[in-house]
């Protein structure tokens, strides 16, 4: 393992010295699953039905005798090696390795007990050891215990007199001697203070199921003796490219309407191409045909009607009017041609003010989807997908519809330099409709590093706002700055909400999280939790050609309690 990737696995860790303790606690943890797997305290057969210390099935030879003999070998080694020099130690000790390194292998040779009973690797524990620098989400959330086949929740979304749910507001003034028949109880009139009422609602979020496999040949696993275990390694990889496959989930997910999900989205409304009034454009003729998709993350939806225009400037770039945009698009994908039905991908955009602008027109790409793949059937809604419903999120806004003709950074003027203004927005917003204090707000690198650009030129360039340098050393000056929160002005707290980066936040995208919400007896303390009925385990399954094949597996939803205290922001410009 190179000491570059630790940083990576282990992105909590704050020394050198943590992350090696964190690596040898990953190895203790994979190796535990590998022995439980091995001695069936993992398994899918009933407790019993195997008897304690029968070996039924295949068992690779000697395995017993063979390691008993090695750890008695290296005992002696250690007693042996003390009488040689260092040259000859180093030598011993280092063929010594080697031995151990088989005895690894025969520790994690599979026994079945019959070839219907399969033994899974509890993946859990080195699971929780293991943090990929590259899954912030999935490293924050909370993660509990579900059971069933569906997650049903109910939510009290305001009462008398909190301002929210839609419920009206009630005067608690009365008059205990003249006033009568104001509130009922049954079939009763009586002399009591009005009645409050609560608004609620009742999800259910069907549970989906998470798995990916691999497989080592034979062939690659023998040859790799006393240098790698193929199979150790194949079951790392594994683990890793579930919990990125996860947190892509998370960001993106969209899963089916008739599961208790957003499901699919709709195709843009297109209007006519035209060329764009100024710029200069490469490969665009005078006629063009274009079909245009609505992308989600998680894929893009069926194309919209063909578009055609034979009356086009030559040389200039594309612009493609949408009049319509459907809730769940984040950005939208275009395919061009010169001649009908032979579209191929342009790439994907974020509308200006209205129109998808493309400046080079490209031959040989892909095709137009035939089929909708702008959610999965058997997946969950990831917070893109939840934040960018209205219907949902307590704020869901696109910035060229909210701020038309308007950058958020780069215009050469300061009134088109807006700044933090759509978060600003949002925070008030947010506020307004349920007293939300956000904690955090996502989105990619390139927002980041424009709004640092933007804070040191000040919009057009006036000294509004100011670096000071501290005082230098011998080493010299250590230049930069970097944005790391915007304040909340519509915060009770003051709140300085944290900008948080993530590295597959697509491009325009943003979303403002509240992670819990202080909320006396709500029921609720963090807002977005992973439900598990099956948490990681990877599965050895059995042997029926030369290879080794294993699958990870996880069975459970990603559950959303109080979006109305979170936000998105799409076609960020």
């Amino acid at each position: 393992m190179a000491n570059s990737q630790l940083p990576e696995m282990f992105s909590d860790a704050d020394t050198p010295a943590e992350r090696g303790e964190r690596l040898e606690a990953l190895k203790s943890a994979l190796n535990d699953s590998i022995e439980r797997h091995d001695s069936k305290r993992d398994a899918f057969i009933q407790p019993g039905s195997v008897p304690e210390g029968s070996r039924v099935g295949i068992i690779k030879g000697g395995r017993v005798d063979h390691v008993a003999q090695l750890q008695k070998t290296r005992q002696l080694a250690e007693t042996v090696s003390k009488s040689l020099d260092a040259g000859q130690q180093a030598d011993f000790l280092a063929s010594l390795d080697d031995m151990q390194a088989m005895q690894d292998d025969l520790y994690k040779d599979i026994t079945v007990a019959s070839p219907g009973n399969l033994h899974p690797y509890d993946l859990e524990a080195p699971a929780k050891q293991l943090v990929p620098r590259f899954s912030p989400l999935r490293n924050d959330l909370p993660r509990q215990k579900g059971q069933g086949t569906a997650r049903e929740y109910r939510r009290i979304l305001g009462y008398t007199n909190t301002g929210m749910g839609g419920v009206s507001d009630l005067s608690p003034f009365f008059n205990s001697e003249s006033d009568s028949g104001t509130p009922t109880f049954g079939a009763l009139a009586l002399r009591r203070g009005q009645k409050i009422s609560y608004a609620m609602d009742v999800h259910t979020a069907n549970y989906v199921e998470m798995s990916l496999s691999d497989m080592v040949t034979w062939k690659a696993q023998f040859t790799n003796l006393g240098f790698e275990n193929s199979r150790s390694l194949s079951q790392l990889a594994l683990l890793w490219a579930h919990m990125l496959g996860e947190e892509k989930a998370m960001l993106w997910g969209r899963g089916a309407s008739g599961s208790g999900y957003e499901g699919a989205v709709a195709a843009p409304t297109v209007g006519t191409p035209t060329s764009a009034a100024a710029g200069t454009g490469s490969g665009f003729g005078t006629t063009v045909f274009v079909k245009v998709t609505s992308y989600t993350g998680q894929g893009e939806s069926l194309p919209f009607a063909e578009q055609t225009s034979t009356t086009l400037t030559a040389g200039r770039p594309l612009q493609i009017p949408i009049t319509v945009q459907p809730t769940g698009a984040i950005s939208y994908g275009v395919y061009a041609s010169t001649t009908t039905g032979t579209e191929t991908f342009q790439g994907f955009f974020v509308p200006t003010s209205g129109n998808l602008v493309i400046p080079t027109f490209t031959s040989g790409g892909r095709s137009v989807p035939s089929a909708d793949g702008s959610f999965n059937a058997g997946g969950y809604d990831g917070f893109l997908s939840v934040l960018s419903d209205p219907a949902q999120a307590g704020y869901s806004a696109r910035f060229d519809v909210t701020y038309p003709g308007l950058n958020v950074f780069g215009n050469a003027t300061a009134a088109n330099n807006i700044g933090d203004k759509p978060w600003q927005d949002a925070f008030a917003a947010l506020y307004a409709s349920v007293y939300a204090d956000p904690e955090e707000v996502w989105l990619n690198v390139q927002q980041r590093r424009q709004l640092a650009d933007f804070v040191r030129s000040a919009g057009s360039g006036a000294a509004a706002y100011r670096i000071t340098i501290p005082e230098t050393s011998a080493d010299g000056v250590r230049i930069g700055a970097m944005v790391t929160g915007i304040h909340n002005e519509s915060s009770p707290t003051d709140r300085m909400v944290s900008l948080r980066v993530h590295p597959y936040m697509p491009t325009g995208a943003s979303f403002i999280r509240s992670v819990r919400l202080d909320i006396p007896n709500s029921g609720i303390g963090d807002t977005t939790e992973v439900t598990s009925v099956q948490e990681y385990m990877a599965v050895d399954w059995p042997e029926i050609q030369f290879t080794y094949d294993a699958s990870t597996y996880w069975y459970g939803t990603l559950v959303h309690y109080a979006p109305k205290w979170s936000a998105c922001i799409l076609g960020l410009q």
